[in-house]
């Protein structure tokens, strides 16, 4: 599409000036459905399942997905370097769901995340592994509510995004440290795709540094979510939840650069392929805070991305189709190594991010619902879309003051709605 207008743009390791894709309208879709998790399952300390964080298709019915959990639940801390975990043994887990009559999101089965055989996770003592952050992938500090600080976890992981492989195993992408972790079908954690150069490393599980190296520079909380696979099941893409902290995160703020990473997952050992540049639409609603929660293959190097923020309902959530198939590949370039100082600028011509087109408004479409975090398409017949949305309703805690746990009151719920003909092409 036309590129409109010039912006300035603070590239991972460099400010590239490029020029921004300009959004044309959505066509209208069509609100369809809502399921609502009614009687969600008692998980302890007076708190329920939750924290739902993303959605992959588990057969062509239209009814039944898989999604995972979070790190679980947890708030803010008085410094901005801790995080209070409020079930610090809390096991992420794989969940799989229907839609069922009614509107009731029902859960048919739940798979935790387990440590290899033949090891223990430190902190439950068990083979279940916790969502507590490992010591080399990020400076966030885990407490508890008392302020105690919780010992880390070399297994732990906030898991976002989430796909099924053909095999029936599972690839789930972690916020921590950027890094993306291949459990089978069973739930066991095999292998850990993290940057070049990081100390990280885990007893009896296959350690891959693999990522670039500057990946390491992400935020805290910030690393890679959105998550999808190609049709064939050989390459995945990961997309940065923000943009990269470099220089600083002061300097980030204003950056409204993400990459999107191309793995090809087909042989005995992954690798990485391709390195990409979005550009994230200007808003006032975020004032820098927005996120990639989900992405979905649309075909070779074209992707739906979503944009957000984390209002509850929604001021600013819009699903674009980028497409990457000219843009700059960035993988070994300079652009990856964390040495590079971000004090050069380059014209269009050096860097080409994805070009982008806007699929769905959320705000304009009437969704009453916020923080999405999964995202499902699907073809409808005569060339429409089913897109299924669900959200991430934090295990439903907003905070912890005085105490106690400040509820949110969000529900998890699934919205379906339908676009017209001509919305999304699905190719090869």
């Amino acid at each position: 599409m036309r590129l409109s207008r010039l912006t300035s743009l603070a590239a991972a390791t460099a400010i590239v000036t490029l020029l921004a894709p300009a959004a044309a309208a959505a066509p209208a879709p069509q609100h369809d459905g809502t399921w609502t998790y009614r009687n969600p399952t008692d998980i302890g300390n007076g708190l329920n399942l939750g924290g739902f964080s993303d959605l992959f298709p588990a057969d062509d019915s239209g009814k039944v997905f898989w999604t995972v959990t979070d790190r679980g639940p947890n708030a803010d801390a008085p410094a901005d370097t801790d995080k209070i975990f409020l079930k610090p043994d809390y096991t992420p887990q794989i969940l799989k769901i229907r839609l069922a009559e009614g509107g009731s999101l029902e859960i048919l089965k739940r798979i935790p995340l387990r440590v290899p055989k033949g090891q223990t996770d430190p902190v439950t003592g068990t083979r279940f592994l916790t969502g507590l952050p490992p010591a080399a992938l990020t400076a966030e500090r885990p407490v508890d509510t008392a302020g105690k600080v919780l010992p880390n976890d070399p297994y732990g992981l906030d898991s976002e995004g989430l796909v099924r492989a053909h095999d029936g195993s599972f690839w789930v992408s972690s916020e921590y440290g950027s890094s993306i972790l291949h459990f089978s079908k069973h739930g066991v954690l095999e292998t850990v795709l993290v940057p070049a150069g990081s100390s990280f490393e885990a007893p009896g599980v296959r350690v891959l540094k693999i990522l670039p190296a500057v990946e390491a520079k992400q935020k805290n909380n910030k690393g890679l979510e959105g998550l999808t696979v190609s049709a064939d099941g050989r390459t995945l893409y990961a997309a940065q939840q923000t943009q990269l902290a470099n220089p600083d995160a002061k300097a980030a703020k204003k950056s409204r650069v993400q990459r999107i990473f191309r793995i090809d997952i087909g042989g005995r050992t992954p690798a990485v392929t391709g390195e990409f540049t979005n550009v994230r639409e200007a808003d006032s609603a975020t004032d820098g805070g927005w996120s990639t929660s989900a992405i979905s293959w649309l075909g070779t190097d074209r992707l739906l991305v979503e944009e957000r923020d984390a209002a509850r309902p929604t001021a600013h959530t819009q699903l674009f189709e980028v497409d990457l198939r000219k843009a700059t590949n960035l993988l070994g370039t300079k652009w990856d190594d964390p040495a590079t100082t971000p004090a050069l600028e380059l014209d269009a011509s050096s860097v080409t991010p994805g070009t982008k087109r806007l699929v769905f408004d959320a705000a304009s479409a009437g969704l009453d619902n916020g923080k999405i975090e999964g995202v499902v398409l699907r073809p409808a017949g005569h060339g429409r879309v089913e897109l299924f949305l669900v959200n991430d309703n934090d295990f439903g805690v907003d905070g912890f003051k005085d105490g106690a746990v400040v509820p949110n009151n969000a529900v998890t719920r699934v919205d379906r709605y339908t676009l017209p003909a001509g919305t999304v092409t699905f190719g090869r």
